[in-house]
């Protein structure tokens, strides 16, 4: 099994957790979608980082949006909106997804951000370099 599908094992196993803690919800806003897309991001970040070493940058961030986009169509898709005809939601579903999406990747970039500058992410130091360069492997620092 590669990487990237491991991650996708890990990542599926915390979606069908989610899924099963919201079977009774029918009813979400676009507020709490958003919120529950930012934490599921940040888990999968923390994912790809621990696992897809051998990733680049591009994969990481293609995979991840690959699997957000995954997620929201095993989880959102299924939810009733209020007032609007059946036969309009799926259209409407289409672009709200698609705004979030755009969202979740800009997300995406400014979360990895904040876990390197906050330490949550650790570079491991290439010997006789002391500056931290991009290419360097990235990992979680456990709690």
């Amino acid at each position: 099994m590669n990487s990237k599908e491991l991650i996708s094992s890990e990542f599926d196993k915390l979606t069908e957790q989610i899924k099963s803690g919201l079977d009774n919800v029918k009813v979400f806003a676009v507020a709490e979608a958003w919120k529950l897309l930012q934490v599921m991001a940040a888990s999968l970040i923390q994912i790809i980082e621990k696992i897809g070493t051998d990733l680049s940058s591009p994969e990481k961030k293609e995979l991840s949006l690959k699997l957000i986009s995954d997620f929201y169509d095993k989880v959102f898709v299924t939810v009733n909106i209020p007032i609007i005809p059946n036969i309009i939601e799926p259209l409407l579903h289409k672009y709200i997804k698609a705004f979030l999406m755009i969202l979740v990747g800009s997300s995406i970039d400014a979360l990895v951000t904040t876990f390197r500058q906050t330490g949550i992410f650790i570079k491991k130091q290439i010997e006789g370099d002391e500056d931290y360069s991009s290419s360097q492997i990235l990992n979680i620092r456990l709690p």
